[in-house]
Formats: structure tokens, sequence, C-alpha cells
């Protein structure tokens, strides 16, 4: 069994009177509706106990079930399909905070990057993009690419890492709470991704920056997503935006300026 403790500090936190109200599943993201519209990736390189073709994958049965049920159930199946849909039914069943602000959750650390030793977990664009212009940056992988470093042989790596950047999938892969023991001398790690649920949980679990993302525009989101894509779900002006929650208030100052209009709702 995965370690899902920060996730169920996170559903145990949820109104009992949220209900599961809307389900789609696409080639790359799950979309579902309680409090609102919100979505994850449909995950992919986690391992299946149940890879028979024919398996009963249908999961109209969630619709109308409360969301503090289903969520627990999902993410505790062991199937693929499942915990990708527990993790967009999370998402859907929090707030926007009211201190989120809008933004690229690497953008803040721009500068700091040029000189502090970076770790990413899992492949951004920002990874590859600082890589080619120099910057002191280890990409940490499961499956690695080429220039990467696997996730077993990663100890050093992280252990001297000053910024750590983490995927959300390390929340369900079982891996989150072990990417911060091996990171102790970070000054800064930031979870990000749309598969983040946008909660203020993580800063006591070591995290200094939550980044995910809001749907502002569901019938071009579920568009888009039925036209087959992937990262590209970013791209259309109006559909998505790119939020952030900060654990240290002067680091949220010195980004937004304190300027109201930076907030994401």
């Amino acid at each position: 069994m995965r370690d899902l403790g920060i996730l169920e500090e996170i559903w145990n936190g949820l109104d009992e009177g949220l209900i599961l109200e809307d389900l789609s599943i696409f080639l790359h993201w799950i979309v579902t509706k309680s409090r609102r519209y919100a979505f994850s990736h449909l995950f992919q390189g986690m391992p299946d106990p149940d890879p028979r073709p024919h398996r009963e994958t249908c999961l109209k049965g969630l619709l109308g079930k409360p969301v503090r049920k289903i969520v627990p159930e999902l993410l505790g199946s062991g199937d693929t399909l499942r915990e990708s849909t527990g993790i967009s039914c999370l998402n859907s069943a929090l707030p926007v905070p009211e201190d989120a602000v809008e933004g690229n959750a690497v953008e803040p650390f721009l500068e700091r990057a040029r000189r502090m030793k970076t770790c990413f977990i899992g492949h951004f664009p920002d990874a590859d993009r600082w890589r080619r212009e120099g910057y002191p940056v280890d990409v940490i992988e499961l499956f690695p690419e080429p220039g990467d470093i696997h996730w077993n042989d990663s100890h050093a790596a992280l252990a001297a890492a000053e910024l750590v950047f983490i995927t959300g999938l390390t929340l369900t892969n079982g891996t989150f709470p072990e990417v911060i023991r091996r990171t102790p001398n970070a000054r800064h790690r930031v979870l990000m991704g749309p598969t983040v649920p946008l909660s203020p949980v993580f800063f006591a679990h070591g995290i200094d920056l939550v980044g995910s993302s809001v749907i502002l525009d569901i019938r071009r989101a579920l568009d888009w997503c039925r036209w087959g894509a992937g990262s590209c779900i970013f791209e259309p002006e109006g559909v998505i935006r790119r939020v952030n929650l900060f654990r240290d208030p002067g680091l949220r100052e010195a980004v937004t300026g304190g300027e109201a209009s930076r907030k994401a709702v």
C-alpha cells in the first residue's frame, strides 16, 4: 500500500455534502466536477495490478456518490485509471484559496536557479530549457531519458540540491516522503503540476510553494481534451490558469509586488 498520509489529511477535511456531479475520461486527462471542475493527468508508467485489456473500466457508478467516500477508495485501489480519477475528484472538491495567485510555479526561482544546485523530480519543459542554458540542473526520473538520473541513483544529487521541483505524481506513486527525506539541504521545495491538489496542507510537510491549475472555461477545456491534448492543454488562452500557494508571505510579495491583479480568483 502506498503512503497516502498527506492526501488523507486533505480528503479528511472535505465537506461531507459534496458529491461527484460529472466525470469525463480522455486519452490524457480525467475531468471531474464536485465543488468546481478540475482535472488530473491520466497517469502513465505506474504499475497496474490487473493488466487484462477487457477488465471493467466504466466508472459511471461513481456519479452521485460523496467525494469524501470515493476518493480514498480510488486512491487506494492500485489501479491507474481509478487513482487518476481519485486525484481529479480530490482537486474538484477543494476551493481555490483566496491567497492563491496567478503564475508559473517555476518563475519565482529563475534567478536563484542560475546559482543554486537544482533538481527536478519528473520531466518539465523548464528543466530542459535551464539545462540547455547551462544552469546547474539535474532531472530525476523513474523512466530516465538521456542525461537524466534514475530515481534509484539519485541520492547524491538530491542531497546536494538547494532547489527541488517535484511532480505531483510522487503523491500517488509513493515517492513523495522519500523525496523529502533525500533533500535535507533544500532551501526551497516546489510541488507542481495539474495533478497537485491546491491545498496548504503540504506546507507542514516540507513544501514551500504549491503550483497547480484551475479550469476557467470548461467547454473549451473539454474540447481540447477530446482532441487528444496532452500537456498542450495549457496552450489555449483563457482555458486554464496556473496558480500558486506560497508558504512564505515574503516570497509571495516578492513575486506579486502586492498586486491584487495577480490573484487567481
